[in-house]
């Protein structure tokens, strides 16, 4: 009975685990160089493998158009043309949106962290700046974004 009650209670965890497509590790050391595109702005969404809040993925949209979702020690990494972009960041119990106005040849970083909620937790999204933003993603790895400008 024991078991069964442990296993009904891990379910939730199991379904809401984190499914993001990793990038080549090649594709990952290149994104963590830092290089800046004189003709665009480099934007980096990422997560830090914190245990609290890992199983959950956390959806990412700009503009409104869906990205792809993180897990724990992932980052996104997407150069745009300059200009006003949303970003948001969900679960099913909350969302968090950052405006940014970017400029060509610079580097954005915006940090998502997942905390305990009720059901699939609660996500904040907040702008880092590049030194603490290059350090805290040292161990992430880059995923596969859906994202893609026209």
């Amino acid at each position: 009975m024991k078991k069964l009650l442990f296993a009904l209670l891990a379910l939730p965890l199991l379904i809401g685990c984190a499914s993001t497509s990793k990038a080549p590790v090649e594709s990952s050391e290149t994104a963590k160089k830092f290089e800046k595109n004189p003709e665009k702005a480099v934007v980096y969404v990422y997560r830090t493998g914190r245990v609290v809040g890992a199983a959950g993925q956390i959806q990412v949209k700009i503009d409104g158009i869906e990205a792809g979702g993180t897990g724990p020690g992932t980052f996104f990494r997407w150069e745009l043309k300059p200009g006003t972009y949303s970003f948001m960041s969900s679960t099913a119990e909350s969302s968090k949106v950052v405006e940014l106005n970017l400029k060509a040849g610079e580097h954005y970083f915006l940090r998502q962290d997942a905390r305990v909620g009720i059901s699939s937790g609660r996500v904040t999204l907040v702008e880092k700046d590049e030194k603490t933003g290059m350090n805290e993603m040292g161990d992430c790895q880059l995923i596969v974004s859906t994202f893609h400008q026209k």
